[in-house]
């Protein structure tokens, strides 16, 4: 999972450890901000969480989850109703159906 943050960057030190937890940008170019997560501390990019349709609401996240610099889990809201409906994993392996709720401060 190679991304670029582009220099415009919001960099968030979420624990005061010195290195950057979170940076908020606009990775996928489409003019909104998104969230790229360094979750377990090891100084890269594991998560990134996408508002692809400019609605101010996660709508993709997508997630190496084992550090290979691969996507290994992707999760996304197809038909835009705020709840995550697609997963695929690394193996090509997709489940449907309700995977929770991204609506306000919901967690997933």
């Amino acid at each position: 999972m190679s991304t670029q943050i582009p220099a415009d960057a919001v960099l968030v030190d979420t624990n005061g450890d010195g290195l950057v937890d979170a940076a908020l940008a606009d990775i996928d170019g489409d003019g909104t901000t998104d969230a790229v997560l360094d979750t377990d501390g090891d100084g890269s990019a594991d998560s990134i969480a996408y508002d692809t349709n400019a609605d101010g609401q996660i709508d993709l996240i997508e997630a190496d989850s084992d550090g290979d610099g691969y996507t290994d889990i992707a999760v996304a809201d197809t038909d835009c109703d705020g709840t995550f409906d697609t997963a695929v994993d690394d193996q090509g392996n997709v489940s449907v159906g309700d995977f929770g709720s991204i609506d306000g401060s919901d967690a997933v």
